[in-house]
């Protein structure tokens, strides 16, 4: 194991500020820091670079996590609470009772009809007058979009809530043990499916994320694609969720009605950004330093939402 170095202090102190970097962001800012601390800088190393990450946050029950965005196939880095109690980690945010609303939606979503894993906005309104301590119709739009902005929610164009990739990597172990017989996998990837395509049968259990199917058919392009589990015809149109369509601000449309469109990607720059750590002169080079050059060859995961028992 690669021993921990100055690089990795400044990329945990980034993703940290950032909480989820796309890919492409995650190993521009993996140069970066690299440059800026005078490492080598070697594209090929990067998930050792992350592993090395790991086995340091590993003891604080943290984890640097990829998955790919349900609807785009890209993939993302996010750090995320491994102890078991991800809903605890909302504890940081938001108060008992908004913790409380959150998990209502979280089951309303889980527990959609036909595989919907969506709730519509009037649905999710009604919700909060409901709770113990209930919340306010204003409260709850605004809280809502709080939801939304921090990743841990999805709005559709058409007023549908579905869960973000930031829910589906910080509380996946959640998901799983609170929703056992609800939570979809992909057949691939076998990562926790909302979002995707499903077997024309009935009794057939395979489920592809949209990604996943175009990389499962698309060599077979232009051949009946047939479904790997029990061999019948498998159609596109069949989905779990979005269709894929959507856009952010507010999503698409769909039988999975709909993923909000994710807040606008902070532009390089920013993401490049490291905060604490440095003084201002350090900043300002991190974020300038322009990209490596190497020989050939070389140059190649938080908030947390915890839940506990409703009020």
């Amino acid at each position: 194991m690669a021993p921990y170095t100055d690089a990795h202090r400044l990329f945990l102190q980034a993703l940290i500020s950032h909480r989820i970097l796309k890919e492409e962001y995650a190993i521009q800012l993996y140069r970066n820091c690299c440059n800026l601390t005078g490492e080598e800088v070697d594209d090929e190393r990067f998930l050792d670079f992350i592993a090395t990450l790991n086995d340091s946050v590993g003891q604080f029950d943290m984890e640097i996590r990829k998955m790919h965005d349900e609807t785009t196939g890209e993939p993302n880095w996010a750090l995320v609470n491994t102890n078991g109690d991800e809903i605890a980690q909302l504890a940081t945010e938001y108060t008992a009772s908004e913790i409380a609303y959150f998990k209502r939606l979280i089951d309303l979503i889980v527990r959609a009809d036909d595989d919907a894993f969506s709730v519509t906005s009037i649905v999710a309104l009604r919700e909060a007058s409901k709770l113990k301590t209930p919340i306010t119709k204003s409260a709850a739009e605004a809280l809502l979009d709080k939801f939304v902005d921090d990743r841990w929610l999805i709005k559709a164009r058409n007023g549908r809530y579905s869960m973000d990739i930031r829910c589906l990597l910080e509380l996946q172990g959640y998901l799983r043990g609170e929703y056992e017989d609800e939570i979809l996998e992909c057949t691939l990837c076998l990562d926790i499916l909302t979002k995707g395509q499903r077997c024309d049968v009935q009794n057939c259990s395979a489920r592809l994320h949209h990604h996943c199917a175009r990389n499962y058919f698309g060599p077979h392009r232009g051949e009946e694609t047939v479904c790997m589990t029990c061999k019948t015809t498998w159609y596109a149109k069949n989905v779990v969720g979005d269709d894929g369509q959507a856009s952010v601000a507010g999503g698409g449309v769909s039988r999975r009605r709909g993923r909000a469109v994710l807040k606008k990607e902070k532009d390089d720059e920013n993401v490049m950004d490291v905060e604490g750590g440095l003084d201002e002169e350090q900043e300002e080079e991190l974020i300038r330093r322009p990209r490596k050059k190497v020989d050939k060859g070389k140059g190649k995961a938080p908030a947390r939402m915890v839940v506990d028992n409703d009020e």
